[in-house]
């Protein structure tokens, strides 16, 4: 089973808490694995949710045949890239540092995150607004205030 097809499987397991697959890391250790999942939603996660999502992942890991020495669920963390459009909505006001593909090149670009809507959000860099479509972004961050 390719870690694809197994993230839609924990995906369709894990649907019914409310929350994503952010990320899906299988790195082998000894006889085993070592599998970390990151889970999102647009309400945040709760240790309440990840032990849920630990206990329905562990089923489906299992009935992968893939064994498991350790297997971590957590949130994504603030370090941990911007995957999909719905994350934005939950930081708007906070600062974000973005790589756009701009035509050949890539630009970094650090500002307050002010809008999102369907397709692009809106950045204000300096005092400038810009707009930016989800399709050019490369990598999205929260930046961290301290």
């Amino acid at each position: 089973m390719t870690i694809a097809a197994l993230e839609n499987l924990i995906e369709e397991r894990i649907s019914k808490h409310g929350v994503h697959v952010i990320d899906l890391i299988i790195k082998r250790e000894g006889k085993g694995a070592a599998v970390d999942i990151y889970i999102d939603s647009e309400q945040g996660i709760t240790t309440e949710v990840c032990s849920a999502v630990s206990r329905e992942v562990g089923n489906v890991i299992q009935s992968a045949g893939i064994i498991q020495n350790r297997l971590t669920v957590s949130s994504p963390g603030i370090a941990r890239s911007l995957k999909y459009p719905w994350q934005y909505k939950k930081h708007v006001g906070r600062q974000l540092a973005l790589k756009i593909n701009d035509s050949e090149r890539v630009t970094e670009v650090v500002g307050t995150l002010e809008s999102v809507s369907d397709g692009e959000l809106v950045l204000i860099s300096g005092k400038i607004p810009k707009s930016v479509a989800f399709s050019s972004i490369a990598d999205a961050r929260v930046k961290v205030p301290w």
